[in-house]
């Protein structure tokens, strides 16, 4: 038999709750429901939601999914230097009249005290070489890990993560930056220039892929997760239309960024890669968040040595099959 991948996802799930974005959530929900994995732990960022919210999501999400006993550890509160307030604030000025969110008193907490950055640590350092980190938050809990310990670079297996864009601006938060490096550039500055294993799964591919109102369809007559995580699609679509009403791919559908990324961990070949020098912009406000990733393309000045492997193309259906067959349980077609 051939051993299943070991990873930990490191995420600011939002899954479930009101006004959430519903990708990490679905991303987690592949990782759990692919057999060539071994997901060892959750350890949650600030992101998406703040990181008590998001440890109280993913504990929830975990009992939903059958693993109540996934260790879920609580990271980063905040970015390294930056002030998360105005980004929260953006945020608030399209959500609405979204339902009062969890209160706090009835969040569920991390399994353990240790942080995420001391678990990231610990763990790579006593399996060198076993442990992939499947990153689709801010990078925050794996810059506090590696400043933890630098040797966390050459022991981790990989860093999969989803920031920049490697074939054109990120439309996104802003017209270069994507929200994971646009919340914490110092952070990604950080993992870019750390030497640990690197790939890229930019939002130029991750909007490529998404959950149609027909999928979400499709979900629902799944089996109890699959029929509450179409409701929450399709109530996250609604959301969408209506607060991004010039945007035409909101109209019916939302985006599967993360999900991608644990896809593309699962089969390369569903992405087609490219070896790229990458850095992140962490001195101007107007590039804040901007991912350059040189593949050697321009004319001036020459690519810096290549410290990631880049996605500059999906292949769109074959990603869709995939995860409607593993959420589903049933191949796509049947």
């Amino acid at each position: 038999m051939t051993a299943t991948r070991r990873i930990v996802i490191d995420t600011d799930p939002g899954l479930g709750e009101p006004g959430s974005d519903i990708d990490d959530g679905l991303a987690i929900a592949l990782a759990l429901r692919s057999p060539e994995l071994t997901v060892e732990a959750l350890t949650v960022v600030n992101g998406n939601v703040d990181v008590d919210t998001g440890v109280d999501v993913a504990r929830r999400l975990v009992e939903r999914l059958g693993h109540p006993d996934l260790p879920v550890l609580r990271g980063a509160d905040r970015p390294l230097l930056r002030d998360m307030a105005p980004v929260r604030a953006l945020f608030d000025d399209v959500a609405g009249d979204h339902p009062v969110r969890t209160a706090a008193e009835d969040r569920i907490g991390p399994t353990s005290d240790v942080t995420a950055a001391e678990y990231l640590v610990e763990l790579v350092a006593t399996y060198p070489g076993e442990i992939s980190v499947v990153a689709i938050g801010p990078m925050t809990n794996l810059a506090l890990a590696l400043r933890l310990d630098p040797g966390f670079a050459g022991n981790v297996a990989e860093i999969i993560m989803m920031a920049g864009s490697a074939t054109g601006y990120a439309q996104n938060i802003t017209v270069v930056g994507d929200f994971n490096a646009y919340v914490d550039p110092e952070a990604l500055a950080i993992v870019l220039a750390s030497g640990a294993p690197l790939r890229m799964v930019g939002i130029d591919q991750t909007s490529r892929v998404r959950l149609t109102r027909d999928d979400a369809a499709v979900l629902s007559r799944g089996d109890s997760f699959g029929r509450w995580a179409g409701e929450c699609a399709l109530a996250w679509i609604d959301f969408l239309s209506r607060a991004f009403p010039l945007r035409e791919e909101h109209r019916d559908a939302c985006f599967l960024h993360d999900p991608l990324v644990v896809a593309a961990f699962l089969d390369p070949s569903l992405c087609t890669w490219a070896d790229a020098h990458v850095v992140t912009d962490t001195t101007s406000e107007l590039a804040r968040g901007l991912v350059v990733a040189d593949r050697g393309l321009a004319l001036a000045p020459p690519p810096g040595p290549p410290n990631a492997s880049v996605a500059v193309d999906t292949d769109v259906p074959g990603f869709g099959r995939l995860f409607l067959d593993r959420l589903t349980g049933t191949p796509a077609g049947d």
